[in-house]
């Protein structure tokens, strides 16, 4: 029994940790993609399934004649965003200043700070290990 719960946590703590969504949409546009984001004007075809080791990005450009937010989904993968898994970064020149996210949770490019999923992962992790530890 023990056996059986302890599976069924480590396959949902997997699934969760695998499937997730992420905005896709153009400012230049959609001005509802531009921060600040407006989440509810957001429809499903707004939003598209990240594939197994994809990340959600969100890139910012800034310039003198404004601002537009560009949020996709990273095919590479987190390992080849700019600001590292679950970070970001702020790249000038040429009088404009790109600010690349990425992140690996639901739906994560539509805030303005990118979440940390890592904690989250951690504590389950330490739970599952106390119950094992427990148990066995």
């Amino acid at each position: 029994m023990q056996s059986i719960f302890i599976l069924l946590l480590t396959l949902g703590c997997i699934s969760v940790a695998n499937t997730y969504q992420c905005y896709s949409c153009d400012g230049d546009r959609k001005g509802d993609c531009n921060d600040p984001f407006n989440i509810t004007a957001m429809t499903d075809n707004d939003k598209r399934e990240a594939p197994p080791g994809a990340a959600c990005k969100k890139t910012k450009r800034e310039s003198k004649g404004g601002s537009s937010v560009f949020r996709s989904i990273n095919s590479f993968g987190p390992e080849d965003c700019i600001g590292g898994q679950n970070g970001c970064e702020t790249i000038s020149g040429d009088g404009i200043t790109a600010t690349t996210c990425c992140c690996t949770s639901d739906l994560c490019n539509g805030v303005s700070a990118v979440q940390q999923k890592p904690l989250i992962m951690l504590l389950t992790i330490s739970i599952l290990a106390m119950f094992a530890y427990r148990w066995y």
